[in-house]
């Protein structure tokens, strides 16, 4: 064999093994990734993320109970800022529903109705945030 083959098949060797690094390595942070909880309460959530700030920022007593005020009167804001802007959000729900009903054939518009009934119990039913 001359030099110049096993200099090119030494060659394939490093990029077939640097790949399967490459490959592993992604393969492996696929999965250890954690999944995603999207169950969990707006409250749970809260109580998660004050732990953290106290822990984290090692926080006084009386810097945890600001906090909580704080968390409380944006809560609040947020409430009535979603109760502003819920008529606009239904509003542009319904012309959206309109719109693709209006390109839809009579068969496909009833199949549509039906997945939008589907949709909009589930929508009904899932937790709002407190």
């Amino acid at each position: 064999m001359n030099r110049k083959s096993s200099i090119t098949i030494a060659g394939y060797l490093l990029l077939v093994f640097f790949a399967g690094v490459g490959i592993g390595a992604l393969g492996d942070r696929l999965y250890l990734a954690r999944p995603v909880n999207a169950t969990s309460s707006p409250e749970a959530y809260r109580q998660k993320m004050v732990a953290e700030l106290q822990r984290r920022l090692q926080l006084r007593s009386d810097q945890v109970s600001r906090l909580n005020s704080i968390l409380d009167g944006t809560r609040t804001r947020f409430r009535e800022i979603h109760k502003r802007i819920e008529p606009d959000l239904d509003a542009l729900r319904n012309q959206q529903n309109s719109d693709i009903r209006a390109m839809l054939n009579d068969t496909q518009r009833a199949e549509f109705d039906k997945w939008h009934a589907e949709r909009e119990k589930q929508r009904t039913q899932a937790p709002r945030p407190q």
